[in-house]
């Protein structure tokens, strides 16, 4: 993996409980092709990251986003290590990671996949498995397996088949070797610290003349290219470390034996059911709007974080299908 890692001690301030230094990796070549060539995009306009209840302090030199002059991959030139971000987690678990949702409405997007059909399929952050509930609530038969970090609570009763315990980046846990037809990978791209790995764990994971579906952020997009990048909400999470543009998704796909036969602009899954925060959403971005220099400072004003307030409107993310050729 063609990154070089720096220990860049960094304060946490005395809102985060636990240790005090955390650990920065500096990215020196795009994680997705190796490539050297790129441009600086933005700088993150902010001076720490807000996870759960914890404030963490950013390198002195800040954060840039940087464009591969490549394959087209936005990536932050430094990201937190991997064991320093695993600790913020164990500590934030209790308010941050409450066994997440996945809507049924992206199990709906697999059209192809009607009632009564046959379907082998494998969901990686599969969590509480509602997506895999979702298909089975269509009728379809076949395993109905989850790649997730941890075993969320209610998981059990969604799977029919296996559950492999890891990370969809490190070296692939052990599981059957019986391919499926279809992977799904939702909101998963963007926390990845090894891409390449992560697409040859893939390319094992889907059977030739399978599926992979995958949805994430799109940099591209009309959102962050109106008021820049580096102010995009979703570049500004602690968590979110690379970000896919159509091309860099197809370069990668093309290295490991997949080809791209559906794409498709989205809003993010959570902004599909507002329905009672429509109004208060609405207003932060009428603020946002009318004055996007001093959004944050306004916001500091009331206690708040002072990032990009979610347009529920805006068709930020891809839905993309590739094909195991």
């Amino acid at each position: 993996m063609p990154v070089q890692s720096g220990a860049i001690p960094l304060l946490v301030t005395d809102r985060a409980p636990g240790p005090t230094l955390a650990n920065w990796t500096v990215v020196a070549r795009c994680p997705a092709c190796g490539a050297s060539g790129h441009a600086t995009r933005a700088l993150l306009p902010d001076s720490h990251y807000v996870f759960g209840k914890e404030r963490v302090l950013i390198p002195e030199q800040g954060i840039s986003v940087i464009e591969c002059g490549d394959c087209g991959l936005y990536y932050k030139a430094t990201v937190p290590s991997p064991f320093f971000l695993k600790e913020v987690f164990e500590r934030q678990a209790a308010s941050k990671w409450k066994a997440p949702k996945r809507p049924a409405v992206q199990a709906a997007s697999l059209r192809e996949w009607r009632a009564g059909g046959t379907c082998d399929l494998l969901d990686v952050g599969a969590a509480g498995g509602s997506l895999l509930g979702a298909f089975a609530g269509r009728g379809v038969r076949g395993r109905r397996s989850a790649l997730d970090v941890m075993r969320y609570p209610g998981i059990e009763a969604h799977l029919a088949g296996e559950f492999i315990e890891g990370f969809i980046d490190d070296p692939l846990p052990a599981w059957s070797c019986d391919p499926y037809d279809l992977v799904t990978v939702f909101d998963v791209l963007e926390h990845l610290y090894r891409p390449r790995a992560a697409f040859e764990n893939l390319r094992l994971l889907v059977k030739p003349g399978g599926r992979l579906f995958i949805e994430t952020g799109n940099p591209d997009s009309g959102w962050p290219r109106r008021y820049g990048i580096g102010q995009w909400y979703y570049v500004r999470l602690l968590e979110h470390h690379i970000f896919w543009s159509r091309h860099s998704l197809e370069r990668i796909a093309a290295d490991f034996g997949f080809r791209l036969i559906e794409w498709g602009t989205v809003r993010h899954k959570s902004r599909r059911r507002l329905r009672a925060r429509l109004p208060v959403e609405l207003l932060k971005m009428g603020l946002y709007w009318a004055a996007p220099k001093y959004y944050s400072a306004i916001a500091n004003v009331f206690g708040k974080q002072g990032n990009q307030p979610w347009d529920p409107f805006a068709r930020d993310h891809f839905q993309a299908c590739l094909q195991r050729i």
